[in-house]
């Protein structure tokens, strides 16, 4: 989400058909020109520790859910954001993601960490045969996808009863207030929130009531809003924050009576 890469480091070339899968085509384009801001692990990239910072916003939720040892589905897990933190906690980690040069970068990050990396090119409607999960993370997943109540399904699949789903995606009017919002979609977000740019970008945006919609057969036992300021609506007037000083403001601006409702990000943990 942020910080926010220059124009030609965005996702290129979506056809004009509403098909999240035209992203792999922007994904080839980003990773030949700006292969720097694609690698967030790696340090010299710009968005490093943004990236960083990001992961720890989410994994205030989620790692309680991620006992050290567990086998972890990653679907969508891209350089291995959050993969690498599972295999320092000596997880098993079955990293599934359609890009193939993200997948081969989160390999060359699992090098000489803890757990066991297992990587799989495949999109979530085509999992490969995968053990049963103790834990599923699907971050932002469900933005890029075709059909979420059919990826939702197949993730459930490999996940062992009553084990936690932690699954974030793009909040709907946080996400129109960002920095790196496109123009023209108005629209869009007045509607059912699928934002599509030819030649940019397909993002699927959700209202807490239509995720609540979405996993209707779900237990959800956390729905937190998320990023107001890092990638958020809010990130130009806060400026840099630290882990701490970013936790903090997460906590007020959630309470906010004027700033609450426009988070860019919904946290989940469902079973």
């Amino acid at each position: 989400m942020a910080p926010v890469p220059p124009p030609e480091a965005r996702p290129q070339g979506l056809s004009s058909e509403q098909r999240a899968s035209a992203n792999l085509v922007g994904a080839r384009t980003a990773w030949a020109s700006v292969p720097e801001w694609m690698d967030f692990l790696s340090p010299e990239s710009p968005a490093h520790q943004a990236k960083l910072l990001e992961r720890e916003l989410y994994l205030r939720h989620w790692a309680e859910h991620v006992p050290p040892g567990s086998v972890v589905l990653d679907v969508g897990g891209g350089v291995g954001r959050f993969a690498t933190w599972c295999l320092d906690r000596g997880c098993a980690v079955h990293l599934v993601d359609p890009d193939p040069e993200s997948v081969a970068r989160a390999v060359a990050h699992a090098e000489g960490r803890a757990g066991r990396l297992f990587a799989h090119v495949a999109p979530v409607e085509a999992l490969p045969d995968l053990p049963v999960a103790d834990a599923v993370i699907a971050a932002e997943l469900l933005c890029y996808v075709n059909d979420p109540t059919a990826a939702l399904r197949a993730v459930r699949a490999h996940l062992r009863p009553g084990a936690p789903l932690l699954l974030s995606v793009e909040a709907r009017y946080g996400w129109a207030l960002a920095v790196d919002a496109p123009e023209g979609q108005l629209p869009a977000l007045l509607g059912d929130g699928v934002v599509h740019v030819p030649g940019d970008r397909f993002v699927r945006t959700f209202t807490a009531e239509s995720l609540r919609e979405l996993l209707a057969g779900w237990t959800i036992e956390r729905l937190v809003p998320s990023h107001y300021t890092l990638g958020g609506p809010l990130q130009q007037v806060a400026g840099e924050l630290t882990r701490e000083a970013l936790f903090a403001r997460e906590d007020e601006l959630a309470t906010h009576p004027v700033f609450a409702p426009l988070n860019r990000a919904w946290i989940v943990v469902a079973r």
